[in-house]
């Protein structure tokens, strides 16, 4: 993907997301813009040492953990698996039973992912299974995926795999910030994200981001960052762990999941959100 070379990423989590964005590039460093309506700075430096948080009852955590779209998809990878699935060399599902997972779990291939010989290459069920993995719901042979340890207690959503479900959604979270997309090259997205994300758990929440303009006017990168991140955001919100009701925030008996998973990103180890 092209970058301008006047727009890094530093400057792109200061100025994004442009949206209702109006204008026309003048020269190579000055920009005309017309912003309607006017779209508050979702970057705010923070950092995941930066929010406190009260601990949650463990029957709250476990109701809210049991709710979010993520733990019912592992659930639903559960009830496929059985007792055991064959697996290749590479410690993942044949091809041959790949588009019968993505059914079970509720996701659905593009022609890309369909056409794929290996599900490594599918972001979205790896995410799932290695989820599953790090949560000792699933084992892996050498031939064979068996169920873990937790595997039983999970699927029948009994409060001492609470652990497991902390880890499970905490992986998934965290595979949302490290992307290996090669099309999606900047990081930009995934640095103002993290930030609404932070807000998100401090008494400033950020406001809902309008709907992205048009793409005929303004800058085009800017444009594709922008959609970039408001589908980030709207994928958390189907996942269950971020609501928006004029502010983004994320539900108060999950904050600590949400918030370990931040902490595991390198991102923040370094307090560097130019990356």
């Amino acid at each position: 993907m092209f970058v301008p070379s006047d727009r890094t990423d530093s400057n792109l989590a200061r100025v994004i997301p442009l949206f209702g964005h109006r204008g026309s590039r003048t020269t190579n460093t000055e920009f005309v813009d017309d912003i309607e309506p006017a779209v508050e700075s979702p970057v705010e430096r923070l950092t995941p040492h930066d929010i406190e948080l009260t601990p949650p009852t463990a029957e709250d955590e476990f109701a809210a953990l049991t709710a979010s779209k993520p733990i019912a998809q592992l659930r639903s990878l559960l009830e496929w698996l059985g007792t055991s699935r064959p697996i290749t060399g590479t410690g993942v599902p044949r091809p041959g039973s790949v588009s019968e997972l993505a059914k079970a779990v509720g996701v659905d291939l593009d022609a890309r992912a369909r056409n794929s010989r290996s599900m490594r290459d599918i972001r979205n069920l790896m995410t799932l299974w290695d989820a599953a993995t790090a949560a000792g719901l699933i084992e892996l042979t050498s031939t064979t995926a068996i169920r873990g340890p937790w595997a039983d207690e999970f699927a029948h959503s009994l409060p001492g795999s609470l652990a497991a479900h902390r880890t499970a959604l905490s992986h998934v979270i965290r595979r949302y910030f490290l992307s290996e997309d090669p099309l999606r090259q900047s990081q930009a997205p995934d640095v103002v994200a993290g930030q609404i994300v932070l807000a998100a758990m401090t008494g400033t929440p950020r406001k809902r981001l309008p709907e992205v303009g048009s793409a005929h006017s303004g800058d085009l990168y800017e444009h594709i960052i922008a959609l970039m991140l408001r589908g980030l955001l709207d994928q958390f919100i189907a996942d269950g762990w971020l609501v928006c009701d004029g502010t983004y925030e994320v539900p108060a008996p999950l904050r600590s999941t949400v918030l370990d998973a931040m902490k595991s990103l390198r991102y923040y180890e370094t307090d560097d959100l130019n990356r």
